[in-house]
Formats: C-alpha cells, sequence, structure tokens
C-alpha cells in the first residue's frame, strides 16, 4: 500500500511540475493576451458598478423629497451611492465634487428641494456618461 501512495504522489507531483511550466510558459509566451483578459475583468467590474449607480439615479428620479418618506429614502439612496463612489478609487477621483454636493442634501432647505436633488441626479449622470465613455475609449485603445 505504501508503495502505490508513494507512485500516485510521484505521478501528482510530477503533473503539478508540467502544470506550473505551461502557466509560466503561457504568462511569458502569452503575456499581451493574459493581461488584456485581466483588463476585461477589471473593467467588467467597473461597468457593474457604474449600471449599479446608474440604476439608483433612475429610483431617486421616481422620489420627491417633499414627502417626508421619500426624502429619508432619497437620502438613504444618496448615501448608498455615495458609499459605492467612495469605496471605488477611480470613480472616487472623477466624481468626489458631485459626492460633495450629495452629502449636502438634507443639511437645509436649501438643499432638500426637488431642484436640487435634480440637479445632483442629472450631474451625477452626466458625469458616469464621461467616465462610461473614458472606459469605453481605453479599452479600445483611444487614450
Amino acid at each position: 500500500m505504501d508503495k502505490l501512495i508513494s507512485v500516485v504522489s510521484f505521478f501528482s507531483d510530477l503533473f503539478t511540475i508540467a502544470a506550473s511550466g505551461v502557466a509560466v510558459y503561457l504568462f511569458v509566451a502569452k503575456r499581451e493576451q493574459v493581461s488584456s483578459v485581466f483588463s476585461l475583468l477589471l473593467n467588467y467590474t467597473y461597468q457593474l458598478s457604474l449600471s449599479e449607480i446608474k440604476e439608483k439615479l433612475e429610483k431617486l428620479n421616481d422620489l420627491n423629497p417633499s414627502d417626508s418618506d421619500q426624502k429619508s429614502e432619497i437620502e438613504s439612496i444618496m448615501h448608498d451611492i455615495i458609499g459605492q463612489i467612495s469605496g471605488n478609487e477611480r470613480l472616487e477621483q472623477h466624481l468626489s465634487s458631485v459626492v460633495n454636493k450629495m452629502e449636502k442634501f438634507g443639511a437645509g432647505p436649501k438643499f432638500s428641494t426637488d431642484a436640487y436633488k435634480r440637479r445632483v441626479v442629472s450631474e451625477l449622470r452626466e458625469r458616469l456618461r464621461n467616465v462610461n465613455a473614458a472606459n469605453i475609449d481605453s479599452l479600445v485603445g483611444k487614450s
């Protein structure tokens, strides 16, 4: 039985070494392709974040801050968006000024109006479009 375990262990180690060699070869020989796959995965997660924020913006459009229940929901969604942006360094670089405006919502009568909410939502939506366009340009190699 010990001999069988040694033989199986030997072949297991041999296959591990071979698989590692293939992985190293592919990494060296196909570096650009491997790099582009990882880049695509990162951009996919980035696009998911952008999509989630856009969905939340659409929800914000339907809410009115003059209704106290809806106002608390608006604040909750805005803080959710702020947290999502703050947790993503790429988004935080582009959207920090909008985050500051979103944090002011509800701070006083001037910042609790539907007009202020719409202004912030529109600005964020437009900045997201620009970020999305820049992201697509970088994917196709234009920047």
